[in-house]
């Protein structure tokens, strides 16, 4: 259930470097800083102290960097879609959807060790919920209108890359390399063109 949304991660957006080293990532006028991003993936590797064990294959810190960059920027464009499509999305229905997921997997008790295997921050989950959400009602829009599924998938990756080209995406260099092709922020020269490598 929380790998879902590395099906829309690797279909996503164009987008140019940043060079100001204190930003995270930008999207239209919605700049998030790098210390921001930080912050997540410091709560993750936190949160790996108590709650990870052998079994799990976890990513290292720069990979957990570049998908909590594009995890950023994807919360930001699929929020403009929302916005855009007229898509409301309330407390209540990632409630609902947070009721339905904790019972997929298990129970409450189970939530922080999911959260931990999926790479996910405990502080993003409700953001990770609402793009469930809208990912879904897209979905479903146009399967109701005929579309397959493999369809339907396709033109809702489709609609990201046109709004994140409408927007214009920014990304600071120490999180990879964007490869427009595969549509991944890939590893890279993370340190944006420096002698000494930003870890």
């Amino acid at each position: 259930m929380f790998k879902k949304i590395v099906v829309v991660i690797t279909s996503l957006f164009i987008l140019t470097g940043c060079s100001n080293m204190s930003s995270g990532i930008s999207v239209g006028d919605q700049t998030l800083k790098s210390s921001e991003i930080q912050r997540a993936v410091d709560e993750i590797l936190e949160a790996r102290k108590t709650l990870a064990d052998p079994q799990m294959q976890l990513v290292d810190t720069q990979k957990l960097l570049r998908n909590q960059a594009q995890f950023a920027v994807i919360t930001i464009l699929f929020n403009e879609i929302a916005k855009e499509l007229n898509i409301s999305v309330t407390p209540s229905d990632v409630n609902q959807r947070r009721i339905e997921v904790v019972a997929q997997i298990g129970g409450e008790d189970r939530v922080p060790t999911a959260l931990v295997n999926s790479n996910l921050a405990e502080s993003s989950f409700d953001d990770y919920l609402r793009l469930l959400i809208i990912i879904d009602i897209l979905n479903n829009s146009l399967i109701a209108n005929g579309a397959s599924e493999e369809q339907a998938s396709i033109e809702v990756s489709k609609l990201l890359v046109v709004t994140a080209e409408k927007l214009g995406v920014k990304v600071n260099p120490k999180y990879g390399k964007w490869n427009p092709v595969s549509a991944v922020i890939e590893d890279g020269d993370v340190t944006g063109g420096a002698v000494i490598p930003i870890p």
